[in-house]
């Protein structure tokens, strides 16, 4: 008896070892398992962060392509205008910005002094476009061209400040040996066509012309806006009247064109009401005068056909004259 309960506490012992070692390698395979779905977990955090990360690049990188798209979208509408694979009435509000822009004084043409300022604006819109303005060139460069017309080919024209205009460049065209002295460059070549790049003051002395055209151009003497010419100064116009005076040749005749108007000066330009126009022009003989006024954005009528003081703005004042012999 004592031997057959020796043996079963023996066997007990031995499955207690055995239940033992195999809940030691359970415990072990739990925590393998515990550890390697903790290390999962761990790796799936990290994907999905990583997932997230690129979704946000993903999505900025939408928007920056977007905003790209936006930019050259206009570029791209501009190309097709031009290849003439779309109407005027897909041309947006960005595409017609950049057209007005681009044609303005304030554009990438004015960088390269290539602006010239023409006497019709036409104004691009979303889908369309216009005559936007009119300003007094429409009448100014008719008059000079007339004003001219006496003078044969080969007689010599001194423009004052045409830098904007083709006048010079026309004169030029037409025969007669035209310089243009202008400061800031003057982009037109021609055979008759000489370009002075200094102010009017460092002419070289001894130069003698058959006529001289100031064209829009004496209002800015002396207004600081405006560089390479003289310094502010308010009575600047009235002393280069008296050096255009001294640079005509005998019988040689002035075309002068200058806005009209109450008196003002502002930091662009002065307008000359009839007391200030008949200071510029003391010792000059006035050949013949015009009034024209701006009737509307897009029209200009001529009001007079003698100087008379201005009832109002948003005129100019068109003559022709030569200085008074003594």
């Amino acid at each position: 008896m004592t031997g057959k309960l020796a043996q079963m506490h023996e066997d007990l012992n031995s499955g207690f070892v055995s239940i033992s070692e195999e809940a030691a390698i359970l415990a072990m395979q739990i925590r393998s398992v515990r550890d390697n779905f903790s290390s999962q977990t761990e790796l799936t955090q990290a994907a999905i962060d990583e997932v997230r990360a690129i979704r946000f690049e993903l999505a900025q990188h939408r928007a920056e392509m977007a905003d790209t798209l936006a930019h050259l979208a206009p570029s791209v509408r501009l190309k097709s205008l031009q290849e003439g694979s779309v109407g005027i009435d897909q041309v947006d509000e960005s595409a017609a910005a950049f057209l007005n822009y681009a044609a303005s004084h304030r554009g990438p043409l004015a960088e390269k002094n290539l602006w010239i300022n023409n006497p019709v604006v036409v104004e691009w819109l979303e889908g369309n476009a216009r005559i936007g303005a009119v300003n007094e060139r429409i009448m100014e460069v008719p008059y000079v061209l007339q004003s001219l017309a006496p003078l044969p080919p080969g007689s010599a024209v001194l423009d004052i400040g045409g830098g904007e205009s083709t006048l010079g460049f026309s004169l030029a065209s037409l025969g007669y040996r035209t310089t243009v002295i202008e400061p800031q460059g003057y982009p037109f070549e021609h055979p008759n066509l000489e370009v002075l790049l200094h102010p009017l003051e460092d002419l070289p002395p001894g130069r003698t012309f058959d006529a001289v055209v100031l064209l829009s151009t004496i209002e800015h003497f002396g207004i600081g806006h405006y560089s390479g010419g003289p310094e502010p100064d308010e009575d600047a116009d009235l002393a280069a009247m008296k050096l255009v005076a001294k640079l005509l040749s005998p019988n040689g005749l002035l075309s002068l064109t200058v806005p009209y108007g109450p008196a003002e000066v502002n930091e662009l330009e002065r307008i000359y009401d009839l007391e200030r126009l008949q200071r510029l022009l003391e010792g000059w003989d006035i050949l013949d005068a015009r009034i024209g006024r701006r009737a509307d954005a897009t029209t200009w009528v001529l009001e007079s056909n003698e100087l008379s003081s201005p009832s109002g703005p948003g005129r100019v004042a068109m003559l022709t004259a030569r200085p008074r012999q003594s």
